[in-house]
């Protein structure tokens, strides 16, 4: 939350203009030959640099997903006394999405400001996932895990791609849209290895999103 909290400062304040749009919205990411999507919203900023172009940022925090299909994990004994000595138990990684993204957007029809419009672009994303391993309840005075003692792990990755979609103005109220877009990630680092096995099993580079929300613009 930290993270949404001051980039959303960071860019409120390096896009200064006469005129700044607030966006909030729910989201959905679909990634690619994964069975199914993230949940999730999102908040953006978008400064009109004339009619029929403007420049944006937006911050989306998909929620996490746990694994459906199970990871065996190693248990081993603390005591050499213990029986039985090792055992194995089903293990479950979970992963989320944050997504800081920026572009610039052209509008067809009414323009930014009027009634019903179309528009698309080109944009630019990093995507930061945090992954974890869930374990089953275990013995833990008894049992520890090998091989997972870093349960917690994270994966930064940048991409870029394409999107477009649809907004209605209404005076004096607010702008409704919805949007999608595709993007392709370019490289990823892994911090550890559990977030390079999960990125495996939940990662994919090509994604879809579809945004739908409210926009309200501030003048001054």
């Amino acid at each position: 939350m930290k993270i949404i909290l001051v980039t959303v400062a960071i860019l409120t304040t390096g896009l200064a203009s006469a005129q700044i749009g607030i966006s909030a919205g729910g989201s959905i990411l679909k990634a690619f030959g994964k069975p199914r999507p993230y949940a999730g919203f999102h908040l953006s900023v978008e400064v009109p640099r004339d009619d029929a172009t403007s420049v944006y940022g937006r911050i989306t925090q998909h929620l996490k997903q746990v694994n459906e299909q199970p990871t065996p994990v190693p248990l081993i004994a603390k005591e050499l006394t213990t029986i039985p000595y090792s055992l194995n138990i089903d293990g479950y990684g979970s992963m989320n999405y944050t997504i800081l993204e920026g572009g610039t957007r052209y509008y067809l029809g009414n323009g930014y400001d009027f009634g019903w419009s179309a528009y698309g672009g080109t944009n630019f994303m990093v995507v930061f996932n945090t992954v974890k391993m869930n374990l089953d309840g275990y013995n833990q005075v008894l049992y520890e895990p090998v091989g997972y003692d870093q349960r917690k792990g994270s994966i930064i990755s940048f991409g870029g791609g394409l999107g477009g979609g649809v907004k209605y103005t209404i005076p004096s109220t607010g702008t409704f849209y919805f949007d999608t877009g595709v993007t392709y990630i370019l490289t990823g680092f892994s911090s550890n290895q559990l977030a390079s096995d999960q990125a495996n099993l939940s990662f994919s580079q090509l994604f879809f999103n579809f945004n739908l929300g409210f926009r309200k613009d501030l003048f001054w």
